[in-house]
């Protein structure tokens, strides 16, 4: 990703995180988290959060949910941070989804 212009490579990764957090289907979620998983640790590390809370509704179950599965898998040491985006919903079922995940 560092190949591209900055703003290129958070659309593609915008995209990708989208379709990991926001589809109904295992196919297109298991692909996007196999493609997010290939990109450079060091940058992902670095984009990640900001890039996610900008495509993520944290206040949606399903995609919150989503979405910490993801960070686990390919980011595990960003789990707080993307913990501190569903703490701030008002959605009971999102702040269920932390203390699911609280001890992984």
């Amino acid at each position: 990703m560092d190949e591209y212009p900055l703003e290129v490579s958070k659309q593609v990764l915008k995209i990708l995180i989208q379709n990991a957090c926001l589809g109904q289907n295992l196919g297109p979620i298991e692909i996007s988290r196999r493609k997010i998983k290939e990109i450079d640790r060091t940058w992902l590390k670095q984009y990640f959060v900001e890039v996610a809370s900008t495509c993520t509704n944290c206040s949606d179950e399903w995609e919150y949910r989503r979405l910490v599965e993801l960070t686990i898998l390919i980011v595990p040491e960003l789990k707080q941070e993307i913990f501190q985006l569903g703490m701030q919903s008002e959605n009971e079922e999102v702040r269920e989804v932390i203390e699911d995940f609280q001890n992984l």
